[in-house]
Parts: structure tokens; C-alpha cells; sequence
């Protein structure tokens, strides 16, 4: 069943539309903020070159002062304002804006002409202030004598632009340039205009271009994700063992080949459930079978009711209840909840006193069973190493041909004490060593149920060795058997 906050919404705004969508953002504040900055400085700096080549026009204007026999004097005869305008009008060429009119002679009047009609309402734009007319280079000049006190035009602001009056080297005065603060010619306001827009093009272009670029990298980068998605919806309507390609080497990658793992690993759980699954009920129903049918001959009278038939059934139940303990035992050591009360014993001990328990099993099935070591202190819950020991030399003593050997040795390896158990034929075959641990599994031909045994056992020594912080592998043993082998971290001393 899928939850509902797992059913898709038409408004749903997805990751690639949110990343694009950030993207996108970033990208065009950016653009903004880069256009707004670059138009302010081609402005500031435009109206910098433009009051600086006013500053260069005034050559002549400081050519002719410093001609002037009153240079010396402070220009005693520009304080009228008459000839300053006509020094002024006379050095500086008419090149940006028109001069200052000077007198004229009166024109004849103009006949009064008739009267014209009302004019039109303005457009909504002329409600707007009209522009103001350019501050023209003339009225803009002051001259300032050595000391820089006016002489003539308006007192200069603090931000004026000066250059000197040298007369034989000596700075005799100076001429002060107002600023502008913005362009005042036309020329000037279309060029920087023109800019301007150049600028607003550009930047539209890089934010169309950009977003494409946004958009494409958002739906590459979070392709994976899609497949994840279908990925985890397949996994959560039980479609285990499915695999999704994936070129990327990258974090995403790695997410979709951890979910190609994870897809693989919940197919395997599943098999082993089933197989688990048919394992017990087949376990179960085999000594229920037997009991249910020398039960039915005894009904029947086709078996008698002695010493025999009921010690064959004692056996069966003996069997059905070691196998429902078994089980029990095998899900505490898988769930974890196996209690242990970890002691300093050792390791060479408990072997010696599990061979001891076995030798009678041993010589009854024709087998030699030794064991030896030197001490190797561990600290182990006894009774659960007890139990793994027993398994692992009931194991051997069950599945090995008469007239074999098994020989058991306990030592100390670097940090790790060490038991080994070896024995003779029948061997595993190699494909067969990595499911020894496989709870009910069992080799076929020689090493079978017909022997006896749960299949659990080898199952519940790994649980406890694991538990303990050590290790329990199975390979071939040099006898032509199986080589069980223990590991065990080494009690400080």
C-alpha cells in the first residue's frame, strides 16, 4: 500500500524545478547586481573623462592669463566681470554647447501675430519636469588668484577641479572647473545611453543563455534521483533484485549503486526467507510425520504398543523438541538477545573439557578425538563458549566417517587466542564452506539430515563467536575434512 503523502500532486513543485528555479535566481541577481554596478561605475567614470577634458579645453583660457601683465598682481583687471567674460569668450573655443550670447543690436519688432487656437492637453509625459539645459564650460570657470581667493565667477565648490597659472615657473593663480555630476550634452547622454543599453542586452542574453544552462544542469544532475525514485517505489511494492544503471561518479552514483546493492540484498533476505521458511516447515513435519504415522499403526494394531515402538517415538519427540530449542537458540543469537556474563577462562580448558564430554561419542563411532594446546586466557561467558565448542565437535564427531580423526588445538597468535578443529573425510565441497553458517543448511550426499542434527548448530557457534568479538571461518582441512577455526581477542594481562 503506498501512504498517502507518497500520491503525486498536480501542484507539486519538484527538486529539478526548485534547483532550477534557485539556480536561476542566483544567477540573475547576479546579473543584476554585476549590470547594476558596471552601469554605475561606466557613468561615474564617463562623467570623470568628460570633466577632465574640460579640464584640458581650459589650456588656452591659462595661456592667455598668463600673458596678462597683472598676472603678477592677481589679475587686478579681470575683477569686472565684463572682461573676464570677454577674456573668457575670446580663449575658449566654442566645441560643446554655445557660448554665451553677447550684446547684439536691437532687432525690429515683430508684428503681433494673430491669435492661435487653444492648444491640445499635453501628453502624460509633460507632466514631468523638462530636462534642464546644460550648465555651459564658461559659467562653470573661476578664476582664483595665487592664494586661491576669487577673482572672478562664482566661488568654486569644495570638489572643483583646479589648474595652475605658471609664470616663469611660479604659480600665479589658478582657474577652478565646477564638475559636472552627470552628462550634460546631448551627445554625451546618447553615447552613455547607447552603453547602457548595449549593457542591458548583454545581460538579458547571459540570463536567457544562463537559464538553459541552469535548466540542463539541474535535470543532468538530478537524473539519478529519478532512478532512485523509481527505484524505492519498486523496492516498496516487493520488487527486489532489480538493478538501475548508473555511469555517474559522483555522490549520486554512488547513491544508486547503493541502492542496487540494497535491492540485492533485500532479494537474498527474501530468498532465505522463503527458503527459511520451507526449511522449518520441512524440519517439522518430517519427525510430526513419523510420530503421527507409528501413532496411527499402533491404532490400527498394525504395530504393537511395546518398549520398542514407544522408545522410537521418545526418540522423534527427543528429536522435534532438540530442534524447537534449536530454533529458539538460533533467533536470541540472531536478534542479539542471548545473555552473556563474560569471565577470565581458559580457552585450552574449555576445549580439553569438551573433548573429555565427547570421547565417549567419538570412540562408539569409531573415531579418534584429541585435543591440546598451551593457555590462552580469554574473557568469555563460559557456558555460551561451552555451547560453541560443543556444536563445533558435535558437528565433527556427527558428520565424519568411522575410523577417522579429529584432532582440536588451542594457541595464541598475537593478540588472538586461537582453536582450530580439524578432520578427516568426508570434506565440503568449496561452493559449499560460505553457507556452513547458513541457518538449516545442510551439504548434500555425505553430510545430511540422516546423521542427525538440526542444521542450526554451526549457525549459533558464529552468532556467539561474533558476540564475543571474534571470529569462526570454515575451509578445507589438510585431513580431507573440515577445518573449523576460532578466534578470539586475548585477555590483557
Amino acid at each position: 500500500m503506498i501512504p498517502p503523502s507518497a500520491h503525486r500532486s498536480p501542484w507539486r513543485l519538484r527538486l529539478a524545478h526548485k534547483l532550477f528555479l534557485l539556480l536561476a535566481t542566483a544567477i540573475g541577481l547576479a546579473l543584476l547586481a554585476m549590470g547594476t554596478l558596471t552601469a554605475y561605475h561606466l557613468r561615474r567614470g564617463f562623467v570623470g573623462y568628460v570633466n577632465g577634458a574640460d579640464l584640458d579645453r581650459l589650456a588656452p583660457l591659462v595661456h592667455a592669463l598668463a600673458q596678462r601683465g597683472d598676472a603678477r598682481t592677481g589679475f587686478d583687471g579681470l575683477r569686472d566681470p565684463q572682461a573676464w567674460h570677454a577674456l573668457v569668450r575670446e580663449a575658449l573655443p566654442a566645441t560643446r554647447g554655445e557660448m554665451p550670447p553677447g550684446p547684439r543690436a536691437p532687432e525690429p519688432p515683430v508684428p503681433p501675430a494673430p491669435p492661435a487656437p487653444p492648444p491640445p492637453p499635453p501628453p502624460p509625459d509633460a507632466f514631468h519636469a523638462p530636462p534642464r539645459p546644460p550648465v555651459l564650460l564658461p559659467l562653470r570657470v573661476s578664476l582664483l588668484d595665487a592664494d586661491r581667493a576669487v577673482v572672478a565667477g562664482e566661488p568654486p565648490p569644495p570638489d572643483a577641479l583646479e589648474r595652475p597659472v605658471r609664470v616663469g615657473g611660479a604659480v600665479v593663480g589658478w582657474l577652478a572647473l565646477r564638475p559636472l555630476s552627470r552628462p550634460v550634452d546631448r551627445r554625451d547622454t546618447a553615447f552613455l545611453a547607447a552603453q547602457v543599453r548595449g549593457l542591458v542586452i548583454v545581460a538579458l542574453a547571459l540570463l536567457v543563455l544562463a537559464m538553459a544552462l541552469a535548466w540542463w544542469f539541474a535535470r543532468h544532475l538530478l537524473a539519478p534521483l529519478r532512478e532512485v525514485e523509481r527505484a524505492a517505489r519498486a523496492l516498496s511494492e516487493g520488487h527486489f533484485g532489480q538493478q538501475w544503471p548508473s555511469d555517474r561518479r559522483d555522490e549520486l552514483g554512488d547513491l544508486v549503486r547503493h541502492v542496487n546493492h540494497l535491492s540485492l540484498a533485500l532479494a537474498r533476505h527474501e530468498q532465505s526467507r522463503q527458503r527459511w521458511m520451507a526449511d522449518i516447515s520441512h524440519e517439522l513435519r518430517t519427525p510430526l510425520a513419523i510420530v503421527r504415522g507409528e501413532l496411527e499403526a499402533m491404532r490400527d494394531g498394525v504395530r504393537p504398543v511395546d518398549a520398542t515402538a514407544l522408545a522410537s517415538l521418545h526418540e522423534e519427540v527427543m528429536r522435534l523438541g532438540r530442534l524447537v530449542d534449536d530454533l529458539h537458540q538460533w533467533s536470541m543469537a540472531d536478534a542479539g538477545s542471548l545473555s552473556y556474563r563474560p569471565t577470565r577462562q581458559d580457552l585450552a580448558v574449555l576445549l580439553a573439557e569438551g573433548v573429555a564430554r565427547f570421547a565417549p561419542a567419538a570412540r562408539d563411532a569409531g573415531i579418534r578425538l584429541g585435543g591440546d594446546g598451551g593457555p590462552a586466557p580469554v574473557q568469555v561467558d563460559a557456558d555460551r563458549m561451552r555451547q560453541l565448542i560443543d556444536n563445533l565437535l558435535g558437528n565433527s564427531v556427527r558428520y565424519t566417517d568411522r575410523g577417522g580423526v579429529i584432532e582440536a588445538r588451542v594457541w595464541v597468535e598475537g593478540e588472538r587466542a586461537c582453536l582450530r578443529i580439524d578432520d578427516t573425510l568426508p570434506g565440503v565441497p568449496p561452493e559449499a564452506l560460505a553457507h556452513l553458517f547458513d541457518p538449516l543448511y545442510r551439504v548434500d550426499h555425505s553430510r545430511n539430515r540422516a546423521s542427525g542434527g538440526s542444521g542450526l548448530g554451526l549457525a549459533i557457534a558464529q552468532r556467539i563467536a561474533t558476540a564475543h568479538g571474534g571470529t569462526l571461518t570454515a575451509s578445507p582441512s589438510p585431513l580431507g575434512g573440515l577445518r573449523m577455526e576460532l578466534r578470539l581477542p586475548l585477555e590483557d594481562s
